[in-house]
Order: C-alpha cells, then structure tokens, then sequence
C-alpha cells in the first residue's frame, strides 16, 4: 500500500492559509460601524483653587465591529466587540474661551509627541439593565496607557446609527500629567488632580454605493 507523505514545507502555509480565512470569515460576520462627523461630545469637567474648569470636544474618530446578534438587539454578547476611538488633542477647548487656558492644557498634556488621544475596548460584560455593560478598556494619553472598567450604554438611533454613552473617573498623574500651577496677578492657582469624564459617542453604517449592493 502506498502512503500518502504530507510534505512538511507545506504545513506552515496551510496553517497560514487557515488562520486567514478564518480571519476574514469573522470579518464578514461583523457590522461596522465608523464614527459620525459631529456626533460626539467629550465634557471633561476639573477643579482649581480659583474655580471648575470644563474642557470639551465634538472631534471624535474611531469605528466599531459588532456581531450579528449584537448587533440586532444590543444585548446578546458572543465575544468582545472590536472598538477604537481617538481624538484629537488641539480639538479640545475649554468653555470659558481662554486660549492661554488650552495652550497650558496642550502643554502639560505633551501634545507636541503624543497628539491623539487612544481608547481600545479590552472586554465588555453585561449588566442589569438595558443595553448597559461595564466596558475595560486601555486609555492611552499623553502617551502613557492605562487600563480602566467604566458603565457604558448602547443606544439604538435607527436601523443603521448606534449611540455608546459613559463616564469615568481617573487623576491627571495617572498618566504622568502634572496638575498645572500658575500664577495670575500676583494669586497662585493649583490644578486639582481628578478629572470626570463624560462622552456621548454616535457610529453609523457605511453608506452602500451603487457597486456594493
């Protein structure tokens, strides 16, 4: 009887092969969405010695890859969805107007190497609740990454437009962030070192063209 001899050179390529039609077969069993043009807000809200302070931006970029069942009644969880933002540092102003206030901001925050601010989703469990989940994810500012479990909710707009909403709570230090201190007319201001976080966050579906359909 003749044996049929598997050529070892090969294997590595099958394996290859393998891997990457299993790679595309779950891309195709995903929805995605991208982030929607003005269809976020990020409020951070601080403390001074001279008053609060609220920095806020609309600028938020980044997509999400559901699964089918997920994606069909926003509670059904097979696996962890695939989710990136990023925003934008210079696109972030505070709500009194005050360049030399963003400029300090901008600063302190080491735009000039780390311009983006990175979010990646780590994992994603279920809570009692409608659509509510505690979200781990990995925060990475000013070019420092942290890793952070805050409540988000998933929010249906329309049959193509999912809105994510959450808060979270971290210090300025966390990320190797020094807490400004200045001094204006002669009084010493101290930055507080704790931040809140809220955002509102809208994705949509890519628009099919004539050719897709």
């Amino acid at each position: 009887m003749t044996k049929l001899r598997f050529p070892f050179g090969l294997f590595p390529l099958v394996v290859g092969g393998v891997l990457l039609l299993a790679i595309s077969l779950q891309a195709q069993n995903t929805v995605h969405y991208d982030a929607v043009p003005g269809g976020a807000k990020i409020k951070v809200d601080g403390t001074s010695t001279l008053h609060d302070w609220t920095v806020e931006t609309q600028a938020v970029g980044g997509f999400m890859e559901l699964d089918p069942a997920f994606d069909a009644d926003l509670k059904t969880l097979n696996g962890t969805p695939k989710v990136e933002v990023t925003v934008p540092i210079r696109q972030m102003k505070n709500t009194e107007g005050k360049k030399s206030m963003d400029n300090v901001m901008y600063e302190h925050m080491n735009m000039k190497d780390n311009p983006i601010i990175k979010y990646h989703l780590v994992s994603l469990a279920a809570k009692p609740g409608a659509a509510q989940f505690d979200a781990k994810g990995e925060l990475t500012v000013s070019g420092v990454t942290r890793t952070n479990t805050m409540p988000v909710t998933f929010e249906r707009i329309d049959k193509s437009k999912i809105k994510v909403k959450g808060t979270t709570n971290f210090k300025m230090t966390d990320f190797g962030i020094k807490p400004p201190a200045l001094t204006v007319v002669g009084i010493g201001i101290k930055t507080g070192d704790d931040i809140k976080l809220a955002f509102e966050w809208t994705a949509a579906q890519p628009e099919k063209t004539a050719d897709a359909k």
